[in-house]
């Protein structure tokens, strides 16, 4: 009678302790899909974020057109105005060039130009 009682007592304990195990796993698996979904909604946001900001070769591409769209001057008086209007603006002698598809010691001479009339009017 006692070894019946006593195989009873191990399958209950057993049984006890897989239904304790059963309840862990039930509580471990749900906090982890509750951070899965965090997660998942992080990424998301993060998605929606790059999707709104333009990439590097969308402002390229931009910058692009808009050089394109600037007119190049073709007298001598329209490139000393253009040279004389972006020094004013502070770009500095090479983006004048680069800008306006001029050499560079020509930019430079323009900009000596611009400095000698302003010495004079001043």
């Amino acid at each position: 009678m006692a070894a019946g009682q006593l195989s009873l007592l191990l399958i209950g304990s057993i049984a006890l302790l897989a239904l304790l195990l059963g309840i862990w796993q039930l509580r471990v698996s749900g906090r982890l899909g509750r951070e899965l979904s965090a997660l998942r909604q992080q990424l998301l946001e993060i998605e929606a974020e790059q999707k709104q900001s333009p990439s590097f070769s969308t402002s390229l591409e931009q910058a692009e057109r808009e050089h394109k769209a600037v007119e190049i001057p073709r007298s001598s008086s329209e490139k000393y105005r253009y040279v004389a209007s972006l020094a004013d603006q502070g770009v500095d002698a090479k983006g004048i060039a680069a800008a306006l598809q001029m050499a560079p010691v020509e930019v430079e001479q323009l900009l000596q130009l611009t400095r000698l009339k302003q010495q004079v009017q001043g």
